[in-house]
């Protein structure tokens, strides 16, 4: 059916009932006016207008079949592909998902209902029905309610994607609370969701962001997820910034405790353990594929390991994640039998923690470090797996094999993890790639928990004293390493410092002591350093991964004597005060991945870097001689800043790059940018900003042989399927 000819049809129906069934009431409070006080007569208005509410129950069914249908229509019909910018992985089309198919439509159905009696309450909008309105159609909580590993967050992430969903809000928006919440990061994870944004924005103040949020949602219709609400304080600090509209907003919320969420709702959706028939299911799916066909010495003791799964997912998911590479022994099955039987039935969080250890105790060796590293971040990161990998590499986690990088080993085991389910997908980039990615917080309470009973992992924060350990996550404002604290402590002790404090802004201070020496990793990327950085950093020679944020020059600093770096990023945290750094950089012997702001002058290397893979950016101005990209020929992304006018053939060399799969242009003052002669010839994506490029030379790009993804403004088009769209 036509959609427009389909909606006409709906309306029709729906005003026929409503006349006739309005006409109805109003003659039933005609005859109750006569009788009664104000009082009773609006309650028997209200009375009767639900009931117009029930008459009209049965064209809801084809209003919602009709919407579902037209949204995926919608996107069968596109011949291009385009994506958001900041398309997320909430997506979950390829999870294993058993059982919740009919929470999912009565969630659906409670959030989205306003959008069904939006033809009635159009219809009726001349007619006395304020007090129905403010009912209906105010601002509303849905809290899921269960306890931890249950699957409300899978829940909640189906319904916030599921068409109808979609369809029935104008701005959606989520953000991941947990336990210890911070209104400044929750206010900015819900407007990135919604507009993009820079890093500038962490130096506006809280009341400033929470402005441009309420101006955002401010007349729309809104639904926004709140995940992991732990206290009533956190709901109390940013229900203050979501505006209330009148026209259908919802708030949809998980949280572990029914206080919490009888504060929030009088009727949270209370989310219920699976049945055994489900968890069956889904582990048999999880083990052995969708055939689900289970081998006969199997059976008996898979309704075993099931039944110990205390009716919760995430335990099923977790054991099935270690069962399904270890199919060909019986003898690990029986182990995770056993110590399902040693966990008292209602004992979850002992259940839960007991399979956290028996994943690790079978993990492989190589994958030992990389798991327990997760412990270092905060509960509930969102992890970008590029700086993950690269940590990884720089604490020498990561063994060389075959012909691949390290960073392409590294990628394998990220993904060993994910299959084996004790690391999950959180965002995925526009090339399908896992972009970033985190661990549930019961496993990361069992992974921070073992790593510092192995004197691996020390968090600093204000419930936690420094210690001696191999890796310092510091989560406060204050630096970790001071006389006072570690002061005796050996050499050998520290390996890694990781500063996740925010809002943290430092002057000139000393740093360095004798203890870290040795030091591997020292992430500062979120301290905000006014006075330049200490230059007693460049003395920790063994350092291979250096992230500095700072507004003052670094024209001295002498980068020169870090020869053992792999990584280094250094970024100014304020636009208008640009980073001054020495030229030589990329001279750095055994420099992969450079990152530095657009503004900051850098000159390719005097010869041949076969080490250099990543860099962003490199300033390119008429002024300067024409870059030589055969001096790095193993680039695989590369970001250039073009500040000045050039001539076609300035950057002829970028032919040179054969193993370059990413490139981005972004233009300063130019009054007309030019393609390059020539492009990298396995190039896959192309990222184009501020260029203002002729429509007419567009048939460049699309003749380029690898490219899969062009990036040109805010849009982004599968190269492919666009130009078998054209005429």
């Amino acid at each position: 059916m036509n959609n427009g000819a389909s909606a006409q049809s709906l309306y029709t129906d729906v005003r026929v009932e409503v006349a006739r069934i309005y006409e109805y009431s109003s003659m039933k409070l005609i005859y109750c006016w006569k009788g009664n006080s104000v009082k009773t007569y609006e309650a028997i208005h209200y009375h009767r207008l639900k009931i117009i509410v029930r008459a009209i129950e049965n064209v809801k069914d084809r209003i919602l079949k009709e919407k579902k249908s037209a949204a995926l229509e919608g996107e069968e019909e596109k011949n291009i592909t385009i994506w958001d910018t900041y398309q997320n992985a909430l997506n979950t089309e390829n999870e294993v998902i058993v059982g919740i198919n009919s929470d999912i439509e009565k969630i659906v159905n409670r959030l989205c209902y306003s959008y069904f009696m939006g033809s009635v309450l159009t219809i009726l909008k001349n007619s006395n029905i304020d007090m129905f309105r403010k009912y209906e159609l105010k601002l509303q909580v849905m809290p899921l309610v269960g306890e931890g590993g249950i699957g409300k967050t899978t829940l909640a992430k189906r319904v916030y994607e599921h068409p109808i969903t979609i369809a029935s809000f104008h701005i959606r928006a989520h953000v991941v609370v947990s336990k210890v919440h911070n209104v400044k990061e929750m206010l900015i994870g819900l407007l990135h969701c919604i507009s993009p944004i820079t890093s500038e924005i962490y130096n506006i103040d809280e009341a400033q962001i929470a402005k441009q949020l309420s101006t955002s949602l401010m007349g729309q219709k809104y639904l926004i997820f709140l995940d992991d609400i732990w206290t009533t304080a956190a709901w109390d600090a940013i229900q203050g910034y979501l505006p209330e509209n009148f026209n259908g907003s919802r708030i949809l919320v998980t949280t572990r405790f029914k206080e919490v969420s009888e504060y929030l709702s009088t009727n949270p959706y209370q989310v219920k353990y699976q049945t055994l028939q489900d968890l069956g299911k889904l582990f048999s799916r999880k083990v052995f594929g969708q055939s689900q066909c289970v081998p006969r010495e199997y059976e008996r003791i898979v309704k075993h390991i099931v039944f110990g799964c205390g009716g919760l997912p995430l335990v099923v998911v977790l054991i099935s994640g270690l069962l399904a590479t270890k199919k060909g022994s019986l003898k690990i099955w029986r182990d995770v039998a056993q110590t399902l039987d040693g966990v008292g039935r209602y004992d979850n969080n002992k259940r839960i923690s007991k399979i956290v250890s028996l994943i690790y105790k079978y993990l492989p060796s190589h994958l030992k470090s990389c798991f327990h590293y997760f412990g270092v971040f905060p509960e509930d990161s969102d992890i970008p797996v590029k700086k993950l990998i690269n940590l990884w590499v720089a604490e020498g986690f990561i063994k060389p094999h075959n012909n691949m990088s390290l960073e392409e080993v590294g990628e394998s085991y990220l993904h060993d993890l994910i299959n084996r389910s004790v690391v999950q997908t959180n965002e995925l980039s526009i090339d399908g790639k896992v972009k970033s990615c985190n661990i549930q917080d019961r496993v990361h309470e069992v992974c921070v928990r073992e790593a510092i009973d192995g004197n691996t992992l020390c968090i600093i924060n204000d419930n936690h004293a420094p210690k001696a350990s191999h890796w310092l996550s510091c989560q406060t404002s204050h630096w970790p390493i001071t006389q006072a604290s570690y002061g005796n402590c050996m050499p050998d002790k520290i390996h890694s410092i990781l500063c996740f404090g925010k809002d943290v802004y430092h002057s000139k201070c000393r740093l360095v002591y004798p203890c870290v020496k040795l030091l591997r990793v020292l992430d500062l990327s979120l301290v905000k350093w006014s006075r330049g950085m200490p230059s007693e950093i460049t003395d920790l020679v063994h350092l291979r991964y250096l992230a500095l944020s700072t507004i003052s020059s670094l024209y001295e600093f002498q980068f020169f004597k870090l020869k053992n770096l792999v990584t280094l990023i250094v970024a100014s945290w304020m636009e208008k005060c640009p980073l001054q750094l020495p030229c030589g950089i990329l001279d750095l012997p055994q420099l992969s991945h450079l990152h530095v702001d657009k503004r900051c002058s850098q000159y390719l290397p005097c010869f041949v870097k076969k080490d250099l893979q990543t860099l962003y950016w490199l300033k390119v101005a008429s002024s300067d001689e024409n870059p030589n990209f055969g001096m790095v020929p193993n680039l695989r992304e590369l970001g250039i800043f073009i500040e000045g006018q050039l001539v076609s053939n300035y950057l002829g060399s970028l032919v040179h790059l054969h193993l370059l799969e990413k490139l981005k242009f972004e233009v300063g003052r130019v009054e007309r940018f030019y393609l390059p002669t020539g492009f990298p010839p396995n190039l896959k994506k192309l990222t184009l900003r501020y260029t203002y490029l002729p429509w007419k030379e567009m048939d460049t790009i699309g003749k380029l042989p690898h490219l899969e993804i062009s990036n040109i403004g805010m849009q982004v088009i599968k190269v492919s399927q666009f130009w078998s769209a054209l005429p």
